[in-house]
């Protein structure tokens, strides 16, 4: 549990980045904590974001999370290219939904705390 309100922040920062580098005009987060997991919630409302681009979000998120590597770098999340930035939040992450509907981006990451 330790650094464990850091990581979330971590992860929904460069997720923000992501967003409004990309010139998005609207997007919520919704952070919901339970006893044994955090939840995140993006909507990217009318979404300006490719299928092509979507599709490589949603592979790159739904990597196996890595406790290991999550432990050692999760403090450099902000300090590289956004592929790297990417997957860093997948190895910190147990799994990822994104989808596409009525032309706004609906992610979810669930993180269970360990």
């Amino acid at each position: 549990m330790k650094h464990e309100v850091k990581k979330i922040c971590k992860i929904v920062d460069e997720l923000t980045t992501l967003f409004l580098k990309e010139d998005t005009n609207e997007v919520d987060f919704k952070i919901i904590t339970k006893p044994d997991r955090t939840i995140v919630k993006i909507v990217d409302y009318d979404t300006k974001y490719s299928e092509d681009f979507i599709a490589h979000l949603k592979k790159t998120l739904n990597n196996q999370r890595q406790s290991e590597i999550e432990e050692y770098y999760w403090q450099l999340a902000g300090e590289t290219d956004d592929d790297d930035e990417l997957t860093l939040i997948s190895v910190m992450i147990d799994s990822a939904t994104v989808e596409k509907r009525e032309g706004n981006l609906y992610i979810e990451l669930v993180r269970i705390n360990k």
